[in-house]
């Protein structure tokens, strides 16, 4: 039977002038692949910098070869987004970016992720942070594995987070939620938060 999943996601612009958190998502034979990227907060080359990483990273998931293992398609994804921020945008300046992916396939859930971005997972009773970097863990149906940026886990805790995706829900709904908690909690100090969350269904 093929894997399925359900994909939801929201962002605020919150207090600040320009849009620097994106997102990107893509399901098909090799599993669903979701990316977050973070930029420089109001700021245009942030905001060009989280859309060039997250054009990148869908690129080189749709091109890379069929037999690449998960963390040489992490260190390819980094390489690549490193090296058009210094050739496209900053010309040989590294700016401050964060990035993460989730790949979930084969009831497995590969995650990496550098920067203030933050994944978690939802097992429906449990609900646990994931350390920074690359790591792989279980993956099984009812599952919700998440991206969020820091503006979303600094205004957000745990237990909130939690009634959130306890509802019976899509996740489209849950993230438009979570967004909606971040902006009635901060108001006018609002940051730029997004999320992006990745349920598995089959």
């Amino acid at each position: 039977m093929q894997e399925a999943y359900k994909i939801g996601n929201a962002q605020s612009i919150g207090s600040c002038q320009i849009q620097s958190s994106y997102f990107a998502s893509c399901c098909n034979g090799r599993g669903c692949l979701s990316v977050l990227a973070d930029g420089t907060a109001d700021h245009i080359n942030g905001r060009r910098c989280a859309i060039l990483a997250a054009e990148a990273s869908m690129r080189q998931y749709w091109h890379m070869p069929e037999n690449m293992e998960v963390p040489a398609f992490f260190d390819s994804v980094a390489a690549k987004v490193l090296r058009d921020m210094r050739e496209i945008i900053f010309l040989g300046r590294t700016p401050y970016l964060s990035l993460s992916l989730l790949w979930v396939r084969e009831r497995e859930l590969h995650y990496y992720s550098v920067g203030s971005n933050q994944i978690f997972l939802y097992n429906g009773m449990d609900y646990q942070l994931m350390k920074r970097g690359f790591d792989t863990v279980a993956f099984e149906k009812g599952m919700t594995a998440g991206l969020v940026s820091c503006g979303v886990w600094e205004a957000l805790n745990e237990k909130e987070m939690v009634s959130y995706l306890m509802k019976k829900e899509h996740p489209y709904d849950k993230a438009q939620h979570m967004i909606a908690g971040v902006r009635e909690k901060n108001k006018k100090a609002a940051k730029t938060a997004a999320v992006v969350l990745v349920e598995g269904c089959l």
